[in-house]
């Protein structure tokens, strides 16, 4: 089993979780005067961090544009946030391969190696991606677990695209 794949394959298939909420979001729910954070605030806030950790080190990468979730203002759009979540799933691809798993986070505030941290990552990605379908389904959309088993093939990973097979269990009986 390489660890690395499988690290990659389950980032990819909770990334397509998110994308999947993000895609589906009705407008009345994207800017929310009622939520405290709002849905496009909690998508960028997943994907912020997301990308901070796959990172070998808190230094060296470019930081984002930070945006409070309370405060008045301009949202980021659907594009914007599927635009950093692109960016992200490319993270996926170049930076697993290039991980020592075994070596320390890279974040002084951190204790913990790298692949524990990859892990707490991907949690960290579903946890906020549970959050957003269930805010989905008071809207009545309905989004099915994602199951991706992803083909990598270094041709399509630099150019953003992987093969997947089946995206749910009804898609498999199809």
């Amino acid at each position: 089993m390489n660890v690395k794949q499988v690290l990659q394959s389950q980032y990819l298939a909770a990334l397509a979780m998110l994308k999947q909420a993000i895609a589906k979001c009705p407008p009345e729910a994207w800017d929310n005067p009622q939520d405290k954070d709002k849905f496009w605030f909690v998508a960028y806030h997943t994907l912020r961090y997301a990308h901070l950790y796959l990172k070998a080190q808190d230094k060296g990468f470019p930081r984002w544009e930070a945006r409070g979730h309370s405060k008045q203002g301009t949202p980021f759009s659907k594009e914007e946030i599927l635009e950093r979540l692109a960016l992200v799933e490319q993270d996926v691809v170049e930076q697993i391969p290039l991980m020592d798993l075994n070596g320390e986070s890279g974040y002084a505030w951190i204790p913990t190696n790298k692949l524990e941290l990859q892990f707490d990552n991907i949690r960290h990605i579903q946890q906020h991606t549970g959050e957003l379908y269930e805010r989905l389904s008071v809207h009545r959309v309905k989004l099915p677990w994602v199951t991706l088993k992803y083909n990598f093939e270094p041709s399509l990973a630099r150019n953003g695209r992987w093969r997947h097979e089946a995206a749910s269990p009804k898609e498999k009986k199809k």
